[in-house]
C-alpha cells in the first residue's frame, strides 16, 4: 500500500509539471503616488514611472506565482502660500521594488482571455531620496536626510491578460500600500508612501 501511494504521488507531480505555464517579460507603468501616516499631512499625489520584469509560474489552471523586480517612482507634492509666495515642495522617492505575488486566475469558459486577481507582500530598496522646492520660478534641489533604506508594501490588484499567439499582452491596476515609516530619524515619524499603479505587460511563454 505504500508504494501505490508513493507511485500515486510521484504520477501527480509530473502531472502537476506537465499541466505547469511559465512566462517572463517586462512591464511598464504610470504611478500615482502619495504619502500617508499620522505626521504625513495633506500633501498632493505625484505622477511616475514604474518599469522592470515579471516571472510567472502559474502551477494550475487557476494559481500562479509572480515575483517582479522593477524600479518604480515614489512621493507626493505639496503646495503652500507663504508670505504672498506660493512655495511648491516635490518629494521624489524612487526604489528598486520586488514584490511576491500570488495570483487566482479566473477561469472563463470558451474564453482564452485571463482575467486574475493577485496579493502579495513587497520590498522596496531606496535608490533616490531628494526634495524639490519652486518659488517663483527659481527652483532648487537637495538630498532629504534621514530616509530608511528598505521599505514593506503589500500589493493587491487584478489584470487582464490576451492570448497573443503563444504569448500574452495584459493589463493590470494595484494599490500598494506602505508599510513601514520611510522616517530613519531617532524620532521617527509616521511617514509612509502608498501608489495607485497602472501597468502593461508582455509575457513570453517558456516551453
Amino acid at each position: 500500500m505504500k508504494k501505490f501511494f508513493t507511485v500515486l504521488f510521484i504520477l501527480a507531480a509530473f502531472t502537476s509539471l506537465s499541466q505547469a505555464q511559465m512566462q517572463i517579460g517586462p512591464k511598464l507603468g504610470l504611478n500615482i503616488s502619495n504619502i500617508h501616516g499620522d505626521d504625513a499631512g495633506s500633501p498632493d499625489s505625484k505622477t511616475g514611472f514604474c518599469g522592470g520584469l515579471f516571472f510567472m509560474y502559474q502551477f494550475s489552471n487557476m494559481f500562479a506565482i509572480q515575483p517582479e523586480a522593477y524600479y518604480t517612482m515614489k512621493g507626493a507634492k505639496e503646495k503652500e502660500d507663504i508670505e504672498g509666495y506660493t512655495v511648491e515642495a516635490t518629494v521624489s522617492l524612487d526604489y528598486i521594488e520586488v514584490p511576491l505575488l500570488l495570483k487566482l486566475i479566473i477561469p472563463i469558459q470558451g474564453s482564452s482571455v485571463h482575467p486574475a486577481i493577485f496579493a502579495g507582500p513587497a520590498v522596496g530598496f531606496n535608490t533616490t531620496h531628494k526634495v524639490k522646492v519652486e518659488v517663483e520660478g527659481q527652483s532648487a534641489e537637495d538630498d532629504i536626510p534621514d530616509v530608511k533604506s528598505t521599505e514593506f508594501s503589500l500589493v493587491f490588484g487584478g489584470g487582464v491578460g490576451f492570448p497573443v499567439g503563444k504569448n500574452e499582452l495584459g493589463f493590470d491596476v494595484r494599490y500598494i500600500l506602505g508599510m513601514t515609516t520611510i522616517d530613519d530619524s531617532a524620532d521617527a515619524a509616521d511617514v509612509k508612501n502608498n501608489v495607485i499603479n497602472f501597468n502593461v505587460y508582455f509575457g513570453f511563454s517558456l516551453p
